[in-house]
């Protein structure tokens, strides 16, 4: 699931054989990472008791109503097979993942970190590295699969509309 917190877009994935959480982050200053870890381990716990980090507003840490939906499916999809509180599980850093060059870019390397992960399987981050250098490209790549998506989504419509107006 993605995730926004503190103007920062990273991705945790719950893995379910290892019962841990994955956490995802393309800023590479460790600086960073130490509080951003942090709260989103708060994040989870909140989330497992119905919480949204509401008490977080005021500086913008807040975890998106979206991925508070997918938390309650995955606990409530999981509700025989996993442990009763999915907040207990460790949080693990993925290491090695490409990094942003610039401070923009994180919404687009969740992206494609799902991609990745979800395409290849077990994912060999080092050829990734360039992601950084090939953003122009990503962007331009992006763009194109959402026209396509929409043109897609048009035509269909408009096969909707077509087919109402001939049996009427």
């Amino acid at each position: 699931m993605s995730c926004h917190i503190a103007s920062h877009w990273v991705m945790l994935v719950a893995n379910l054989k290892k019962r841990n959480w994955d956490f995802y982050d393309s800023m590479p200053n460790p600086t960073h990472k130490i509080p951003l870890r942090d709260h989103v381990r708060s994040c989870i716990i909140q989330i497992s008791y119905n919480f949204i980090c509401a008490d977080y507003l005021d500086t913008q840490y807040l975890i998106t109503l979206t991925s508070y939906v997918q938390m309650r499916y995955l606990q409530e999809d999981t509700t025989d097979v996993l442990p009763k509180d999915i907040a207990l599980w460790p949080l693990r850093v993925v290491e090695g993942l490409p990094t942003q060059d610039t401070g923009n870019d994180c919404g687009i390397f969740v992206m494609k970190y799902m991609e990745a992960s979800v395409v290849e399987g077990p994912v060999d981050w080092k050829s990734h590295q360039t992601w950084g250098k090939d953003m122009p490209r990503i962007r331009a790549e992006l763009v194109a699969s959402f026209c396509q998506i929409f043109h897609s989504l048009l035509l269909k419509e408009m096969d909707l509309i077509f087919n109402y107006l001939e049996k009427t």
